[in-house]
């Protein structure tokens, strides 16, 4: 069968009186909205008032009104369910006549179907990216994500996933259109009636393959595509313009890939995702595990962790999951995986974490500050972060610098403009050039507050200013860290609070870096 051009369904929808068999109410709103595609071109229509899609078709596919009869079958169950993800469609037969050069007419069949208000995820991704929009892309990433997943848990597949393929919605949910190749049970030993766009499907995907698994490979570039552009946008410009949103298909398992090689260097290649795209594959088990363990794949995607911790300065969250700790953003954006051993929050723009026994710095975004080095580590304060080396302690600075050599048994995070380390059975502090600025002679000591630091002596307890002289001597048997001018004091059984002198602020650290200003903590008790 030979069927008209989209010029010429273009002259009979902007004409449509007496033309059409059932859709006999339908206008065409100006200026016309239509898109064209391998096998037939869409237009937006309206009946009584109502926008539809209506999509008129320019190629022969074998079987296609067969397929689209029973999906209209099997379907229906999953419509009456409204889930953003599909729309309901109507296959009308002998539905549109169309005139020909000769002034022949032919009568040809058309899908209506709703009209989905939003623009195209390929759009909305080039967008994003060349804005350097982490935030947006993170909310494309986690809407792919949602859809994914409840599209692997339907007994159907779409067959041609790709971004052209999907609109996002106002409300930010992702609908699949055009379902030519859609996949259905009662299908299964049949030839595919299409392949899939190239750049979007398995290199080596034929007609043959149609089942179940033919949107693996698909979903699986494209969330770990998604997943590549949070964290780094200029990738879109870098590699974009290539068929499958960063990737060549054609050249994955051969090691061309320039995308896929960049990744070979980031915490990315520790993805399940990366793994399956360079192994050739076309069948990913447990892809729907390997997504859900992107901590994005749901609105509450809270509910789905062992513990969620409170978001810092910097919008994200601390969660565990079997085990592992990772970190989301306010939103539910994953921003490193559960795979760490132990973890703690971010704290002025970094967070510790340990993987395979040594500990290292984030960022915000997931990367690496500084991949595991260290055999423990404090959080970051005033610029400076406590870390062990070789069995001994020492600061590192905002660029993980050693501000002098590690020879402390223990260490805490700065307060005030010194540190509190430990030698042996005595404690003392250091500047902020890592060196001694009160010498180690006190038998316990706790960080500066207001000016002052509670210290003991001889199992007594007294109050020094950061030079380390006296503003109370030892002559207590218990005492607490100043607070609001005053301190908690016992004696001879008996409790009081003294008011102390008020000291002077240091002048701040000239290394300390601008976003990293946040709580001092780095005890067992600030771990999840």
């Amino acid at each position: 069968m030979l069927y008209p051009s989209a010029v010429r369904y273009t002259e009979t929808i902007l004409n449509p009186a007496g033309l059409f068999t059932h859709l006999r109410h339908l206008c065409t709103p100006l200026p016309l909205d239509y898109s064209s595609g391998a096998y037939g071109v869409v237009f937006r229509i309206e009946i009584d008032r109502q926008p539809y899609a209506l999509k008129c078709f320019t190629r022969h596919q074998p079987g296609r009104a067969e397929a689209y009869r029973r999906m209209m079958q099997t379907l229906a169950p999953v419509w009456a369910e409204r889930s953003p993800h599909i729309v309901p469609f109507r296959w009308l037969e002998d539905e549109i006549t169309v005139f020909g050069d000769d002034d022949q007419g032919s009568v040809h069949p058309v899908v209506v179907m709703e009209w989905v208000e939003g623009r195209s995820l390929t759009q909305a991704i080039r967008e994003a990216a060349q804005a350097g929009d982490r935030n947006e892309l993170g909310k494309l990433s986690s809407a792919f994500d949602r859809l994914a997943l409840w599209l692997l848990a339907q007994p159907f597949a779409h067959g041609d996933l790709k971004p052209d393929n999907l609109i996002v919605r106002p409300d930010g949910e992702l609908t699949m259109i055009d379902y030519d190749g859609l996949y259905l049970p009662e299908m299964a030993g049949e030839r595919a009636r299409e392949i899939g766009t190239e750049g979007f499907r398995h290199p080596g995907r034929s007609e043959r393959e149609f089942g179940k698994h033919i949107d693996d490979f698909s979903v699986s570039l494209l969330s770990l595509g998604l997943q590549a552009l949070v964290r780094w946008p200029e990738l879109y410009d870098r590699f974009g313009e290539r068929s499958g949103l960063l990737f060549d298909p054609a050249r994955l398992t051969s090691g061309a890939c320039p995308a896929y090689n960049f990744l070979k260097e980031t915490e990315l290649a520790a993805d399940p995702l990366f793994g399956w795209l360079g192994s050739g594959a076309e069948r990913f088990i447990d892809l729907a595990d390997a997504l859900a363990a992107h901590g994005s794949a749901a609105k509450g995607a809270a509910t789905t962790y062992d513990y969620v911790g409170e978001p810092g300065r910097e919008g994200i969250r601390l969660v565990k999951r079997d085990g592992k700790y990772g970190f989301i953003s306010n939103d539910e954006t994953l921003v490193a995986p559960c795979r760490y051993d132990r973890a703690r929050e971010f704290s002025e723009g970094a967070a510790a974490v340990c993987s395979g026994g040594r500990w290292g710095f984030l960022a915000p975004d997931g990367s690496w500050l500084q991949e595991p080095t260290y055999e423990e580590c404090g959080d970051f304060s005033e610029g400076m972060a406590p870390v062990r080396l070789d069995g001994r302690w020492g600061y590192v600075d905002g660029e993980f610098r050693l501000l002098s050599r590690a020879r402390f048994d223990d260490a805490w995070p700065f307060s005030e403009g010194r540190g509190l380390v430990r030698k042996g059975a005595r404690y003392g502090y250091v500047g902020p050039d890592g060196r001694l600025a009160i010498p180690i002679r006190y038998d316990f000591g706790q960080g500066f507050r207001e000016g002052t630091a509670c210290v003991m002596v001889d199992g007594l307890y007294g109050y020094i200013d950061r030079r380390g002289r006296y503003l109370v001597e030892p002559t207590f048997d218990y005492a607490r860290s100043k607070r609001d001018g005053t301190a908690y004091v016992e004696r001879s059984g008996k409790g009081d609070r003294i008011t102390l002198p008020v000291i002077g602020r240091l002048p701040r650290n000239p290394a300390i870096t601008p976003e990293r200003n946040g709580p001092d903590k780095r005890s067992e008790n600030n771990s999840a």
